[in-house]
């Protein structure tokens, strides 16, 4: 199996708001979870291998509205040694109280680090304030890193800018005007990194309605030919309860991302079936591009948009599109011996 650099687990499909961006078309009105026992299980069968993530994440939806679940197996994780992540649009924090008591029981629960979901896209559902109420009270809390994930795109309003100016500080931005890392996770003086996430707009699940004029392009569509560095190495847990090859896209019940219900199988054979197939093994060494162009080159008409954004949104138009799904089932395995050594 190959070696984790994290594992995600998707707790919920509920969510207390209802983002027109949402890759996993989260909502108020959906229901799925996945049950504390199938989480315990499955961290248990991730860490018999050697190749066991060293972080766990909780992403949702919204996974604070699993409660007590939510810091019970936070609190597991701890005991087993790995570092945990939440990722929250802190629907909670309407009030510094309420902020302080949130952060104070993650913390007791062994929580390492938070990321904190706000764009123009979660404020129309969820008061910005709420993020800055969560992001004081986690101040000097001993967590590895504080974190603003901040969507945006040509048009939005909520900017790292407008974040750094509505709290009065200077926080490191992460991402420069090209999509370049341009800073390191460096520490406060209080040991904590305190970062803003500046992600640009992804066309993803719910997202691919949102306007062609938000969309931030890259210089050329060449950039995003490269391999995937996500697919298998930072698997994923479904609200469902099924293993999928990575969090990015809405992979649940997919025929080439979708490994199969956690239940049923271990994880780790589950992990090591799944990343023999032939499309996940195309995606880790070539890249969702060069699927794209396969597909292209034997399809009868034209299949994908004429530019993408990232990585993740060729992925999901190849695995998802019928009749690239179908060129993949019936040509890939027998031309994609003549690249595998390439």
């Amino acid at each position: 199996m190959s070696k984790l650099s994290q594992f995600t687990i998707l707790t919920t499909n509920r969510c207390t708001a209802f983002c027109d961006h949402c890759s996993m078309y989260s909502s108020p009105q959906r229901r799925g979870k996945v049950a504390l026992s199938t989480i315990t299980q499955t961290v248990d069968q991730l860490m018999i291998d050697e190749n066991h993530p060293e972080v766990v994440v909780f992403a949702g939806g919204e996974p604070t509205l699993l409660r007590n679940d939510l810091f019970d197996a936070i609190a597991y994780c701890h005991e087993k040694g790995l570092k945990t992540r939440i990722v929250t649009n802190a629907s909670w924090a309407t009030t510094m109280q309420k902020a302080e008591a949130m952060i104070n029981t993650l913390r007791e629960c062994g929580l390492s680090e938070v990321n904190y979901s706000l764009d123009d896209y979660h404020a129309r559902d969820i008061n910005y304030e709420n993020v800055f109420n969560a992001w004081r009270a986690s101040k000097n809390k001993g967590f590895d890193s504080v974190v603003i994930a901040n969507c945006y795109g040509h048009n939005s309003t909520i900017t790292s800018d407008f974040i750094q100016q509505q709290l009065g500080e200077t926080i490191p931005v992460y991402w420069d005007e090209h999509g370049t890392p341009q800073h390191s996770m460096s520490r406060s003086a209080d040991g904590t990194c305190y970062l803003i996430s500046n992600a640009r707009l992804q066309r993803l699940g719910r997202g691919i309605a949102i306007a062609e004029r938000d969309i931030i392009y890259p210089r050329k569509q060449s950039i995003l030919n490269l391999k995937c560095p996500w697919a298998v190495n930072s698997a994923a847990l479904s609200a469902g309860s099924h293993l999928l090859a990575c969090c990015g896209i809405n992979a649940h019940g997919n025929e080439f991302l979708d490994f199969g219900d956690v239940r049923d199988a271990n994880v780790a054979a589950l992990l090591r079936q799944g990343e023999q197939r032939l499309v996940i093994q195309a995606i880790r060494k070539f890249g969702p591009w060069f699927l794209m162009k396969f597909v292209s080159d034997i399809a009868t008409q034209p299949l994908f948009k004429p530019r993408y954004a990232s990585v993740c949104e060729i992925c999901e138009d190849v695995v998802n599109i019928a009749e690239s799904r179908q060129i993949l089932r019936d040509y890939l395995p027998e031309i994609y011996p003549l690249y595998e050594n390439i």
